[in-house]
C-alpha cells in the first residue's frame, strides 16, 4: 500500500508540473488558436521516441505530445504501472500494452473503431492482422509492429562443418547452410547432426570445439504452434482458426509429438542438458548463439542486436532463415505489439493520429525511416556497423519496404521471408483474451495434463493430452471473447 501511494504521488505531482508548464500558444492568424495536448508512454528508447514525436509535432503543429516518463518497466510491469495511473486519473492519451484484454478490462481503453474504419491507410494492413485486437465490433487496440519469428543460425559453424544433402534426411545450398525452404523434418534432423557434444562424465572433452544443435523458444520447442499452420492456410497460429483451437487435429498431434521427443533429449541436439552437465560446464550457461556455441536458435527479430554484437565481439557471423514451411507453403510466424487510445483522453480523434504515428500509419513509418537511415549514414560515417531494424511495417504501403530492405542488408535469410510477408499469421500472446490463462494452466504444477507431465508421460500420451488441452483451451478463451469489450 505504502508503495502504490508514493507511485500515485510521484504521478500525481509529474502531472500537476506538466500542465502548469501548458499554456496556450501565440496565435497564428494561419491555423488553430489553441495548442492541443496530449502525452505518450511505452517502454521504447525514449530518445527516439522523442525525435518520432518532434517529427509528428512538425506535422501537426496543433498537437503538443509530451513524452511520459514516469510510466516505468516493460512489459507487464508497465501494463501494471497502466493501471495504477488510471486509478489516479493519469493516464498517457496514447500508450502501448503487452496485454490488450487486460487494458480492456480495467477500463483504460478506447474503441477506435470509428477512426480505423474511416482510414484509407487501414485498407493497406495486412488481413491476418487488422483482424487482431477486435471485440464483438469494437477495436480497443491497434497494431505497433510485427517482430518475425526465424531460425538464427551461425553461418562459421555450418561452413566449418561441410554438410552435404543427405537424400530423405536434409538438404543443404552450394554454400553448406541448409536450403532455405526447408521442412520441419529437415529442420529436426540438421539439429541432431551440426551438434558436437562429447561428454567425460559431466565434463564437455572439448569445451572450444563444443556445437549444441538448437536453442528452443523460451526453452521448449514450439513447433505445435507453428507447424499447423504451415500445413493448413486455413487455420492461424496455434490452430485458432477464429473461432476455436483444433489440438485435436493430426497436424497439431504430429508436430507436439516431435517437440516432445525433442525436448526429452539432452545430448547437446537442444539446449537442454542435465542439471549436473548445466551446472559443471560454464559455456553451456550463456545465451550460445551470441558466444558461437549455437548452431541454430528459435529467436524473434527483437534479437537482431545479437547479430551486430556477435560479430563485433567474437567473429561470428549470424544469419536469420526462415521458419521451415509446410505442405501449404510459408506463412511466416510473427508477434505483434500494440498500443490503445486512453478511455480517459480528451481528444479522442487526435490521440488517434498519434497512435498511427507511432505505430502502423504510412506517414509515421515514413518519418520512422528517415531516421533510421540518418543513423546508419552516420554510423557508416564512423566506421561503424550500424543496428539492424528490428520490427517492421504491419501494412503494404507504396516504397516503405523498399527502405526496411536497406536497413537488413547483410542479413543473410531474411529476404525470403519478406517475399512472404504478406501470408504472416500473427501470434495471439498479446491479443486474445484468457490464451495466457490458458498457458498458466498449461504449466501450473496442480494440473495432471500439465507440460511436464506430458514430456514424462512422452509422444504416445500426447492424444491424450489433445483432449484436455482443446477443451480447456476453448473453454478458457471463448468465454472471454463472447464478452470482452460487450455492454
Amino acid at each position: 500500500m505504502k508503495k502504490l501511494f508514493t507511485l500515485l504521488m510521484v504521478l500525481v505531482l509529474g502531472f500537476v508540473l506538466y500542465a502548469c508548464g501548458g499554456g496556450e500558444d501565440p496565435v497564428d492568424p494561419n491555423g488553430p488558436t489553441q495548442t492541443i495536448a496530449l502525452s505518450y508512454a511505452d517502454w521504447g528508447d525514449p530518445e527516439f521516441n522523442q525525435r518520432m514525436i518532434d517529427a509528428f509535432e512538425e506535422k501537426y503543429p496543433h498537437i503538443d505530445v509530451t513524452l511520459r516518463s514516469d510510466i516505468e518497466g516493460s512489459g507487464e510491469a508497465f501494463t501494471g504501472n497502466l493501471v495504477t495511473a488510471a486509478q489516479a486519473g493519469l493516464l498517457p492519451d496514447v500508450f502501448a500494452t503487452d496485454n490488450v484484454p487486460t487494458v480492456i478490462n480495467a477500463g483504460l481503453t478506447l474503441d477506435v473503431a470509428e477512426y480505423w474504419d474511416a482510414d484509407p491507410d487501414t485498407d493497406l494492413v495486412y488481413e491476418n492482422v487488422a483482424a487482431t485486437g477486435v471485440y464483438n465490433g469494437k477495436r480497443y487496440a491497434v497494431p505497433s509492429f510485427q517482430f518475425l519469428k526465424g531460425i538464427m543460425i551461425n553461418l562459421n559453424i555450418f561452413e566449418e562443418a561441410n554438410l552435404t544433402t543427405v537424400e530423405g534426411k536434409y538438404r543443404i545450398d552450394n554454400d553448406g547452410y541448409p536450403v532455405k525452404d526447408w521442412t520441419f523434418e529437415e529442420f529436426v534432423e540438421i539439429a541432431k547432426v551440426i551438434k558436437n557434444f562429447e561428454l567425460n562424465g559431466d565434463t564437455l572433452v572439448d569445451p572450444a570445439n563444443t556445437v549444441v544443435g538448437l536453442d528452443t523458444w523460451y526453452g521448449s520447442p514450439d513447433f505445435q504452434q507453428v507447424w499447423p499452420m504451415m500445413e493448413d492456410e486455413d487455420v492461424q497460429y496455434d490452430t485458432w482458426d477464429g473461432t476455436q483451437f483444433n489440438y485435436t487435429s493430426a497436424d497439431w498431434i504430429y508436430a507436439m509429438e516431435e517437440k516432445v521427443k525433442l525436448h526429452q533429449l539432452t545430448n547437446g541436439t537442444t539446449t537442454r542438458f542435465t542439471q549436473e552437465v548445466y551446472d559443471e560446464n560454464e559455456i553451456l550457461q550463456n545465451y550460445l548463439i551470441q558466444t558461437g556455441v549455437g548452431a541454430m536458435d528459435i529467436e524473434g527479430s527483437w534479437q537482431f542486436w545479437v547479430i551486430k554484437d556477435a560479430k563485433e565481439t567474437n567473429g561470428i557471423d549470424l544469419g536469420f532463415w526462415p521458419y521451415p514451411s509446410g505442405d501449404a507453403g510459408l506463412f511466416p510466424p510473427t508477434i505483434l505489439d500494440y498500443q490503445a487510445v486512453s478511455s480517459q483522453t480528451d481528444y479522442p480523434e487526435e490521440a488517434y493520429l498519434l497512435a498511427k504515428w507511432m505505430t502502423f500509419g504510412q506517414d509515421g513509418w515514413n518519418a520512422r525511416l528517415d531516421l533510421l537511415e540518418e543513423d546508419r549514414d552516420e554510423a557508416l560515417a564512423n566506421g561503424e556497423e550500424p543496428l539492424h531494424l528490428d520490427r517492421f511495417p504491419v501494412a503494404e504501403y507504396p516504397g516503405v519496404w523498399d527502405r526496411v530492405y536497406d536497413l537488413v542488408d547483410g542479413i543473410e535469410g531474411i529476404d525470403y521471408i519478406f517475399n512472404r510477408i504478406e501470408y504472416a499469421k500473427p501470434d495471439l500472446d498479446k491479443w486474445l483474451p484468457g490464451y495466457k490463462d490458458f498457458w498458466a494452466w498449461v504449466n501450473d504444477p496442480e494440473n495432471p495434463y500439465n507440460w511436464e507431465n506430458l514430456v514424462t508421460a512422452g509422444p504416445e500420451s500426447v492424444s491424450t493430452y489433445a483432449v484436455q488441452w482443446e477443451n480447456k483451451a476453448n473453454e478458457i478463451v471463448q468465454g472471454q471473447l463472447n464478452t470482452l469489450g460487450s455492454d
